[in-house]
């Protein structure tokens, strides 16, 4: 049986920069993720230049999978290094170790 799908993105103004929101709310949709939508897989990607949202990723208990790049009509500066991408399984999630994460 597939695992529900479900899809979130976040962008916060500068003023929150540094705050440590990001990572508190990326950790709350993957609770909610595990705990109440059953979903199996959490997975998340952000350009490979940005390293403040690969760092939130991590602490957030995400692991990087690859680097792979994509076509953009209109790409951005810096994506020419790819974009990346990160998971967490729900079984590592709820490892005793797993940073905290589990209920």
């Amino acid at each position: 049986m597939a695992s529900p799908t479900s899809n979130s993105a976040y962008r916060l103004a500068r003023s929150a920069w540094g705050r440590g929101y990001a990572t508190e709310g990326a950790r709350a949709l993957i609770r909610k993720g595990f705990t109440e939508l059953g979903i199996g897989r959490v997975w998340a990607q952000t350009m490979a230049v940005n390293i403040a949202s690969r760092r939130v990723m991590e602490k957030a208990g995400l692991r990087y999978v690859r680097t792979f790049h994509q076509h953009f009509d209109d790409p951005l500066p810096g994506t020419e290094h790819g974009e990346v991408e990160y998971e967490l399984h729900r079984a590592d999630w709820a490892k005793p170790e797993s940073l905290g994460n589990a209920p």
